[in-house]
């Protein structure tokens, strides 16, 4: 049977509670939706994938695939054929190296009789976990036909981030005032350039033409936009802040990584622009061919003691150099904080 046959199947089947139609053919594997009959009552952290046109919070059959989180580590996961939970581990030992998942994972049952391959097509991270927006899980058995099946899902801890906004102080948005520029390093204050000479000591203004603005928050407090380091086709900015009643004193802003990706914050920013109505301030770098890279967007907000801070908002990124140039803004998306 063609799998778009099959894909006809689970059509059908979806209809029905539980799914019955495969059953009827020896020669087709019967896989089944299942939920709290399987997983238990497993509220914490998941590896866990779905029907792409089923809510696991609403649908009393969604699961395709489970697998439970506990400290950290994915245990072995749970698919349904037939009457049978079957115990799937997966076979392949490698790394995406992004943070993210890897788009192929081979999965197969103690006795060797199910392989499972699982394509993760497209994915973002949440403050969640890593969201699966769409996937593929493909069932092979001895003597069965191929059974393939679209996906959503969730790696990470449902309600985590919800969790983590109620504990949090609020962040609240800053707009600044217009930009005042300066086309001299000695307008700069001097406590500014000691700040970076002591935080960002990579940083080098004084090897650029000096050339930046900066920026009012409010009548004590001023951002600084010191330009750092000149490429072949890009330059960088670091930003720091005084205050009006410590004239000797400045503080260098970082800029925080996307969360679980394994990068580091960074004071220096690639290519910075600054919206001031908003607050926002934006950064892209590209590869060498201007094909690929990455997109990131900031929000200055008022920080724990009396002072403010820069707040990831958005992370994007294109890792493919296809040779086809777009807008970094519309790179695909990793990671969001609204």
């Amino acid at each position: 049977m063609h799998l778009k046959s099959l894909f006809g199947l689970l059509a059908f089947a979806v209809a029905l509670l539980p799914i019955s139609t495969a059953a009827d053919d020896a020669d087709e594997i019967d896989l089944k939706l299942f939920g709290e009959n399987v997983i238990q009552g497993w509220d914490g952290c998941r590896f866990a994938l779905w029907q792409n046109n089923r809510d696991p919070s609403e649908d009393r059959y969604a699961y395709v695939f489970f697998a439970p989180i506990p400290d950290g580590e994915e245990l072995p996961g749970w698919v349904k054929i037939g009457d049978d939970v079957i115990e799937i581990s997966r076979l392949d030992i490698g790394s995406a190296d992004t943070g993210m998942l890897e788009p192929f994972r081979l999965y197969r049952d103690p006795d060797a009789r199910l392989t499972v391959m699982m394509e993760i097509l497209e994915q973002t991270r949440t403050d969640d976990g890593i969201e699966v927006t769409d996937g593929r899980l493909t069932f092979l058995r001895n003597d069965k036909f191929p059974f393939a099946i679209r996906v959503k899902g969730l790696n990470g801890c449902p309600g985590a981030g919800a969790d983590e906004a109620a504990m949090a102080p609020a962040s609240s948005g800053l707009s600044l005032g217009a930009p005042v520029g300066y086309d001299s390093l000695s307008a700069v204050p001097a406590p500014v350039l000691r700040a970076i000479a002591a935080d960002a000591p990579q940083c080098e203004p004084q090897a650029t033409a000096g050339y930046s603005s900066a920026y009012a928050i409010n009548t004590e407090v001023t951002l600084w936009e010191v330009p750092c380091n000149l490429y072949a086709a890009s330059g960088s900015s670091v930003f720091a802040v005084t205050w009006a009643g410590y004239p000797d004193h400045a503080t260098i802003l970082p800029f925080p990584a996307p969360p679980g990706m394994g990068m580091n914050d960074d004071a220096e920013l690639l290519n910075a622009s600054v919206d001031p109505a908003s607050g926002s301030v934006t950064s892209y770098s590209l590869d060498s061919g201007g094909d690929c890279g990455s997109f990131s967007r900031f929000q200055l907000a008022d920080a724990e003691g009396e002072t403010v801070e820069f707040v990831l908002r958005e992370f994007r990124e294109k890792t493919l150099c296809d040779g086809v140039q777009s807008d970094p803004a519309g790179f695909p998306l990793v990671y969001q904080n609204p």
